[in-house]
């Protein structure tokens, strides 16, 4: 079972008593603020090209990808996050190139993870027993992207992307060596007839020896890690049977409804995995549209059940390149609440004590100036942390890190979505049915969804525009391996 976030005494209080939520200071030349009224943010920092954000158990400290680098925050006072480390440029020892594309940190006890997906492509470790002085305990070479990863128990797990097997790579981090790795492949070979824009393995999540594997449109995939030397599968469930996805199909078919596995954590005794989907109107033909998040009982292995879902809110133009985004991103489920991320569509956080019938709490956006990558519980009943792409498609505005408070709420004012004049500015939501939107909206349950609402070679950090999946555009537009075979890498591994 994963750790519980013990709450503490709120902080909060004694701010407003002081007047600080009216007017928070400005920190290293950037602002954090809160608003008089409603639900808003408690602090905030800006930092250029902020991706994942994950905090450690005692939710003092946050660390945070920079896609060339990564920072360490102190967030024991969530009004005010302070920045104690921030290292750009990483280059492994014996490489000329550096890390590329690091859109994902992991911590657990005293190791840290830093992943890469271009440049000098793998994964770098270190010791954070103090997190203000991190020590690099070494570098493990992989010619893979990777996206995404985990960390529990002194082993790394690496979604690798090679274009073949596309494997889960579990790695030792006292000796940075792989011990063990699985693949779909491992169950049939006939899973490598899939495009490789349609079983990316995409994001995993590691709890009581079993890991859960995003395997975008192959679906979701469990597999036994207690002996990591030997990777074996229990069951796999998702939207789509091998046939449906074998083949070349559309270009967009990767990207559109009923959409991917694309990240994936289970609740705290296992027996419901929640799975988020990130799709859009990929074509343009009015179609398609964004993807939320869906639970599917695995208390019996043997058969995975959906069982509700939450549906995103749907924008005027839902178009992947000029669209607003409003398709679920990463989430963090911990106790009876699920912190939850909607790119432009902001932070939500829900009651998933019935997972059936999910009620949101809370909701902040700004959908003109931010682009919620992530959404990260610190302490239970006190606060969370997020991140900003900016407006995620250019740099119009800065990418940041945020606070938030954990408990209920209302954003005064919420402004509607780019395009959209008939956004509320203000909802409830009362669900009654195995199927919630956002907007207040029910729909029929029964487990059903509803859709009514390359790699850089010299590590460059621009994204234009192609921050979905992997990161490289081409990918997901099912243009094939050559987009991503890895040329900056380094290494031969």
């Amino acid at each position: 079972m994963e750790r519980p976030r013990t709450p503490r005494p709120l902080r909060r209080d004694v701010l407003k008593a002081s007047g600080a939520a009216l007017s928070l200071p400005v920190i290293g030349g950037v602002a954090a603020g809160q608003e008089s009224d409603g639900y808003s943010p408690l602090g905030r920092y800006d930092i250029p090209h902020a991706k994942e954000v994950v905090v450690d158990d005692e939710g003092t400290t946050a660390y945070v990808a920079l896609t060339d680098g990564y920072a360490v925050f102190d967030v024991s006072d969530p009004a005010n996050p302070e920045p104690l480390v921030t290292e750009r440029e990483l280059v492994p020892e014996n490489a000329s190139n550096p890390l590329g594309r690091i859109y994902d940190v992991k911590q657990d006890g005293d190791h840290l993870v830093v992943a890469s997906q271009a440049g000098s492509t793998g994964v770098l470790g270190y010791d954070v027993s103090t997190p203000s002085e991190p020590e690099r305990i070494g570098f493990f070479p992989i010619r893979a992207a990777i996206h995404n990863c985990y960390v529990k128990d002194g082993y790394a797990y690496l979604g690798a992307l090679d274009g073949e097997a596309n494997p889960v790579v579990i790695v030792d981090l006292e000796t940075m060596e792989e011990v063990g790795r699985w693949s779909v492949l491992d169950d049939d070979e006939q899973w490598g007839e899939v495009p490789f824009s349609r079983r990316q393995t995409h994001d995993l999540y590691v709890q009581d020896d079993l890991a859960y594997v995003a395997l975008w449109d192959t679906g979701t995939w469990i597999v036994d890690v207690s002996d990591p030397s030997n990777p074996e599968l229990v069951t796999r469930f998702g939207d789509h049977s091998k046939d449906e996805v074998t083949g070349a199909g559309s270009p967009s078919a990767g990207l559109e409804p009923p959409g991917n596995s694309h990240y994936v954590q289970p609740n705290e005794d296992g027996s419901v995995v929640a799975v988020g989907k990130e799709a859009w109107d990929a074509g343009n033909s009015g179609s398609g549209g964004p993807g939320g998040i869906h639970f599917w009982d695995v208390s019996d292995p043997s058969s995975p059940e959906e069982i509700g879902a939450i549906e995103p809110n749907v924008a005027e133009n839902n178009a992947y390149d000029g669209g607003t985004w409003t398709t679920s991103h990463n989430f963090d489920w911990v106790g009876d609440r699920l912190y939850t991320s909607w790119y432009q569509d902001g932070v939500k956080v829900f009651d998933v004590s019935d997972p059936s019938n999910p009620e949101r709490l809370s909701w902040w956006r700004q959908p003109e100036e931010t682009s919620i990558w992530t959404a990260q519980c610190a302490v239970q009943d006190d606060f969370y942390v997020a991140t900003s792409l900016g407006t995620g498609l250019n740099d119009t505005e800065p990418a940041a890190l945020f606070t938030f408070p954990d408990e209920a709420g209302e954003q005064e004012n919420r402004p509607a979505l780019p395009g959209d004049s008939s956004s509320s500015t203000t909802s409830t939501t009362t669900t009654q049915t195995t199927t919630v939107t956002d907007d207040g909206t029910e729909t029929d349950g029964g487990g059903t969804t509803a859709e009514t609402d390359g790699e850089n070679d010299d590590g460059d950090d621009s994204d234009g525009g192609s921050l979905p999946g992997f990161g490289v555009g081409a990918a997901l537009a099912g243009l094939g391996l050559g987009a991503l075979r890895y040329r900056g890498n380094d290494n031969d591994s």
